[in-house]
C-alpha cells in the first residue's frame, strides 16, 4: 500500500512537467552573429585561401576542426588541415575564389552555413581550371565571442564518372 502513496505524487509531478510544454531552448542567431559568420564564410576564408595565408586560415579554425575534402580522407585538427590545404592549394595560382552563403542558421553557440563556391586557377604553364560546387560549414562561438569553423565539407558540381561497359 505504501508504494501507491508514493506513486501518486510522482505521477502528478511527471504529468505536470509534460503539460508545461517544451522548455525554452537557446535563442536563434542574432543579426550580429549571422553577419560575423557571413564575413568569415564569404570574405575572410576565401581571401586567406586565395592568398595562401596559412596562419590566417588557422586563426579561423577551431583547434580540433574537421575538414572533409573531396577525394581524400577527413583531416582532423588545425595542423592536419593546414597541411592538407598547403599540399593541395599552396602552389596553385588562385585567380578567383568566391563563396556565397545561401543559408546561415543556428542556435546559441552553434551555427552552420550552406552555400556555393567558385574557384579559378590560372597561371603560366598551368591550364585554366574552373571548379564550382557547394559547401557546409559548422561554426562554434567561442567564450570571447569569436566564431570559428569546426567542420567543413565541400563537394564539386561535376558529373559522376561514367562506368565503361562492353
Amino acid at each position: 500500500m505504501m508504494r501507491f502513496k508514493l506513486a501518486g505524487p510522482l505521477i502528478l509531478t511527471l504529468l505536470g512537467s509534460a503539460c508545461a510544454g517544451p522548455s525554452q531552448g537557446p535563442a536563434h542567431l542574432s543579426e550580429q552573429d549571422a553577419a560575423a559568420i557571413r564575413q568569415i564564410v564569404e570574405v575572410e576564408f576565401p581571401r586567406l585561401l586565395a592568398s595562401h595565408d596559412l596562419q590566417g586560415i588557422g586563426a579561423v579554425l577551431a583547434d580540433e576542426a574537421i575538414m572533409m575534402p573531396f577525394g581524400e580522407p577527413a583531416q582532423q585538427g588545425r595542423a592536419q588541415i593546414l597541411d592538407a590545404i598547403d599540399r593541395n592549394w599552396g602552389a596553385l595560382p588562385i585567380t578567383e575564389l568566391t563563396q556565397n552563403a545561401v543559408k546561415i542558421d543556428g542556435r546559441g553557440d552553434l551555427a552552420y552555413a550552406l552555400g556555393t563556391y567558385a574557384i579559378t586557377v590560372e597561371g603560366e604553364g598551368i591550364p585554366r581550371i574552373e571548379d564550382r560546387g557547394k559547401f557546409v560549414l559548422i561554426l562554434e562561438k567561442q567564450s570571447e565571442g569569436a566564431w570559428l569553423i569546426s567542420t567543413t565539407s565541400y563537394s564539386r558540381n561535376i558529373p559522376a564518372p561514367e562506368v565503361g561497359g562492353a
